[in-house]
């Protein structure tokens, strides 16, 4: 289940795009996400790298209408926020060797647009995002349904904004 904190009207002119998965579990296991991304109808505003830290491994902005990137996951994930001119036109054009999509840009919205890939939760990702996001802090509540025998361990993983992530120690329930 994701939660996110603000709400579709919210939404702004910030695009995410995620890639994320492996191959295959153990050695090798590297999917190479080298692309680009283009606009028809407009253009790219700002660009911001997601869990890219690897200095060989760069967004970079060709012209206001094209990006291209050189990226590598071995189980996690990357990607970068672009802010556009206008949330609702155009389409935006994505080309790497897992995916190739092309989408009108007034469709990417509030829930994931997702591109599987195969190997191990291997998918590209579109979201729209607000143009700043405030939230701090978000509180929700669950009914869990508890198995009738045995411990039924719980884990939260919170994604920060940034791409870092915090996951819970398991929070063991039983009857």
């Amino acid at each position: 289940e994701t939660v996110r904190p603000y709400k579709k009207a919210e939404l702004g002119n910030r695009i995410r795009v995620i890639w994320s998965g492996a191959e295959y579990r153990g050695r090798g296991r590297e999917t190479v996400w080298d692309g680009c991304a283009s606009l028809s109808g407009n253009t790219f505003e700002t660009i911001t790298p997601i869990n890219m830290y690897n200095l060989e491994k760069t967004v970079t902005q060709l012209d206001p209408r094209q990006l291209e990137w050189k990226a590598v996951t071995t189980g996690g994930f990357g990607g970068f926020d672009c802010g556009l001119s206008d949330h609702r036109a155009g389409t935006l054009t994505i080309e790497t060797a897992q995916v190739n999509c092309t989408v009108p840009v007034s469709e990417i919205g509030f829930q994931d647009t997702r591109f599987d890939a195969g190997g191990l939760e291997r998918h590209l990702r579109l979201v729209r995002l607000p143009d700043k996001n405030p939230h701090h802090k978000l509180s929700l509540e669950r009914k869990i349904f508890l198995n009738s025998s045995g411990d039924n361990p719980l884990y939260v993983c919170l994604c920060q904004e940034d791409g870092h992530l915090a996951w819970s120690s398991p929070i063991y329930l039983f009857n």
